[in-house]
């Protein structure tokens, strides 16, 4: 049997209209003509001074775009999307049908961030329902080193080239112009960042807060980020200062010993 996991925490929103990709070309880091009804892509949307606010993935069905985004922040992106619509031709809506499965077993869209990931399903058959724990999916994208959005970023906060969001497919240096894009390039192009995403163990049952600050002898080195509870253990990604004088085998978390394993 297949392995399905709700993916609870990301909703849809449909983009149609004839400018629905000249539209979105403009707000988003990724070239959207690579979204097809064939090829699922991941994308960012930036603020003006380059930092953080929502990932998407995105694909197409028929003359509509559909955006896998964040759910906690879907009415907020709607709303954000409608004060740039402007007088495109463009029109914007929830999508409450259409349900967003995690898979290993090859159905639906390979995800685009990483070969070892998986696949993403997206279905309306009301018959199809998860069999298996989220947790699954999570435990998988952090072994791989793989942050996601609302999850791993802060809003408004972070930038995502220090997330590793090159490696992760979701920008395009050739695409064109779009909100937030001089400070990604300009960054991206003078090779300026200093920080490293890693897969780490901590020997606790309790999960950590995000944010919560990581050191190393006795000096703040960087923070955690998500977190799951695998085989009586926690493991979680890990943000860290990408610097020659610090000693990854001696990283503490409230004075508790974490065990970086890749």
């Amino acid at each position: 049997m297949t392995k399905l996991i709700n993916l609870q925490n990301r909703a849809i929103l449909e983009v149609k209209g004839d400018d629905r990709k000249k539209f979105l070309q403009g707000l988003i880091t990724n070239d959207i003509n690579k979204a097809s009804e064939t090829n699922l892509i991941y994308s960012a949307m930036l603020s003006a001074q380059g930092r953080f606010l929502y990932d998407f993935f995105i694909f197409e069905i028929g003359e509509k775009l559909i955006l896998d985004c964040s759910a906690v922040r879907r009415d907020e992106i709607l709303q954000k999307l409608n004060f740039y619509k402007l007088r495109s031709k463009v029109s914007l809506k929830k999508n409450d049908e259409l349900k967003i499965f995690y898979n290993q077993d090859g159905q639906g869209f390979q995800d685009p961030r990483h070969a070892k990931l998986g696949f993403r399903l997206y279905s309306s058959d009301q018959n199809l329902s998860a069999n298996s724990a989220e947790s699954e999916y999570n435990f998988n994208r952090i072994s791989l080193k793989i942050p996601e959005g609302e999850t791993d970023l802060t809003h408004d906060k972070s930038f995502i080239l220090e997330f590793g969001f090159d490696d992760l497919n979701a920008i395009d240096y050739q695409k064109g112009c779009y909100v937030g894009q001089e400070l990604t390039a300009r960054t991206h192009y003078r090779g300026e960042i200093r920080k490293k995403i890693l897969h780490v163990k901590i020997l606790d049952q309790i999960l950590p807060e995000k944010n919560s600050e990581i050191a190393c002898e006795g000096k703040s080195v960087g923070i955690i980020l998500s977190a799951v509870s695998h085989e009586n253990a926690i493991h979680a990604l890990a943000l860290v200062k990408d610097l020659q004088e610090i000693d990854f085998k001696n990283l503490e978390l409230a004075s508790q010993k974490i065990l970086v394993i890749n």
